[in-house]
């Protein structure tokens, strides 16, 4: 009984051993079954990479600006900025670092911001109506339904798009932008040369607008300014003349026609009558009071006397004389744009070649299936 206890571990081992030979001959006897699957897998995947609609990939390579392409949007600055100096004391004018000047990177930037927008992308989603491309069913759909397919074919959209940055996001180094699209080759290629057009005009008309209502605005200032001290310097010709008005009654009542040549209070030959407003004018005498308050009430205007108006004048004259063409600024260089597309789905090599190993795969599975359920049937038959 000890030997037969003993012996059973054995006899237990050698049947979960796997005889390799036989496991060969039993994929042999099942080659036609490995065959098929091997074929109906590979023509499965053949119909399926032929019959697919392709998906090609167009780029586009752009650099920034030439620096004389955002020379004509920093004309204002450059007026602006000339007479800084001159009309330092005027406040809101213009100052000398008020005025920033776009340079080729902040404009390349702008350009990029635009360009990767989700309304930019909305403007040509819509224009090509690339939701059908995505979704051809669309039109048949209501409602919620069709809003939410909208929405899930524009996020698919934007996927297909990218901006690919140079390495260490040097602006000196070309940026590609490019977009996948089920489409023909020509047509993702128009359709991404559009994006960057689109982009490059938005841009263009941002800068267009800001510069020009920075002009409007800086016209409106000095307009301001110069009806306010054309105004300012009215009124002290007023009050000098309210002044002279007072002191000549002086005069009169003390019978001072003459200046005073010297006395306690008063030189008579370093007086400025610009300055003196709270001295004793009544001792310049009757008769110069009498003739500048003549001058002063037939004076026409004060343009002449007022000493910061004529550099106000000339800076409203350089504004109003600067022609803002927005057809000479430039924000984006394109350094090739987009040609053609390269497809890029389906790769049929590489889907027949994983469907070839798949099929195989299948195919043994089925193979040793078959082997095993054979075995176990004649297994279960009774000895002759």
């Amino acid at each position: 009984m000890d030997s037969r206890l003993k012996a059973q571990p054995v006899d237990n081992i050698n049947n979960d051993e796997i005889d390799l030979f036989e496991l060969w001959d039993g994929l042999v006897a099942e080659k036609l079954t490995i065959l098929v699957s091997f074929v109906i897998t590979v023509l499965l995947a053949a119909i399926y990479a032929f019959n697919v609609t392709p998906v090609y990939q167009s780029e586009s390579y752009l650099l920034p600006p030439a620096a004389e392409k955002v020379l004509p949007m920093n004309e204002l600055a450059i007026v602006l900025g000339s007479t800084a100096t001159a009309t330092a004391t005027v406040a809101g004018v213009t100052a000398t670092t008020g005025d920033a000047v776009n340079t080729p990177h902040t404009v390349f930037t702008q350009f990029l911001t635009n360009l990767g927008s989700r309304q930019t992308l909305k403007l040509i989603f819509n224009k090509y109506a690339l939701v059908n491309t995505y979704y051809s069913g669309i039109d048949q759909q209501l409602g919620t339904e069709k809003i939410k397919i909208e929405k899930k074919a524009f996020n698919q959209f934007i996927e297909d798009f990218s901006i690919k940055m140079p390495t260490g996001k040097s602006v000196s180094k070309a940026i590609s932008v490019s977009l996948a699209l089920p489409l023909t080759e020509q047509e993702v290629a128009d359709i991404l040369n559009d994006l960057v057009k689109i982009a490059e005009l938005k841009t263009i008309q941002q800068f267009y607008q800001q510069i020009l209502s920075k002009k409007q605005s800086r016209i409106g200032l000095l307009n301001d300014r110069i009806s306010s001290v054309r105004q300012i310097a009215s009124d002290k010709r007023l009050d000098r003349m309210a002044q002279l008005d007072e002191a000549i009654i002086i005069t009169q009542k003390l019978g001072l026609n003459k200046p005073v040549s010297a006395g306690p209070t008063l030189n008579i030959n370093n007086v400025n009558t610009e300055t003196v407003h709270n001295s004793a004018l009544y001792l310049l005498g009757s008769d110069l009071l009498v003739a500048e308050r003549t001058v002063l009430e037939l004076r026409k205007n004060d343009d002449a006397f007022i000493p910061e108006l004529r550099n106000l004048q000339e800076l409203l004259q350089k504004l109003q004389s600067l022609k803002i063409i927005k057809t000479d600024f430039g924000v984006v260089t394109i350094d090739q744009a987009a040609v053609y597309g390269d497809k890029i789905k389906p790769k049929k090599s590489i889907i027949l070649a994983v469907a070839g190993v798949l099929g195989l795969m299948l195919g043994v599975f089925i193979a040793l299936i078959r082997r095993a359920i054979k075995k176990h049937y004649q297994a279960s038959l009774p000895v002759a």
